[in-house]
């Protein structure tokens, strides 16, 4: 019997001011590089997509990775420009498959957002 391995789904966002935009110039080839596949696969994190919103100034991701914290060493690269928001998701065919939009408890763990915030320090764990 074939057991179909679950990889979690999360959505990203990250928001910063105009002044301190990952997208500028001095730091744009950083970007770049931070969300190339490779990079990407060193933290055990997969980009499904990536978008930017000109306003305000926001970077959405979608990212599979066996584990949160993967997902939260890979986005601390952002911190240094503003708050990080990491949500668990799933897909539509997902949710209908279990009846509900709902992640199981077992799944989503105890916290489904982290806010690193732009301090610097981490944020909440």
């Amino acid at each position: 019997v074939r057991k179909e391995i679950v990889v979690p789904l999360f959505v990203v966002e990250h928001q910063h001011p105009p002044e301190r935009c990952p997208a500028a110039a001095e730091w744009g080839g950083m970007l770049l590089a931070h969300l190339s596949a490779a990079t990407a696969a060193r933290y055990g994190v997969a980009i499904q997509a990536e978008a930017i919103v000109a306003q305000p100034h926001r970077i959405i991701l979608i990212l599979e990775a066996a584990e949160r914290e993967q997902i939260e060493r890979f986005m601390r690269f952002y911190q240094r420009f503003g708050p990080v928001t990491i949500s668990l998701a799933s897909t539509s065919e997902a949710a209908v498959a279990r009846g509900g939009c709902a992640v199981p408890e077992a799944a989503s763990g105890s916290q489904n957002l982290v806010d690193y915030g732009s301090s610097g320090s981490g944020g909440s764990r």
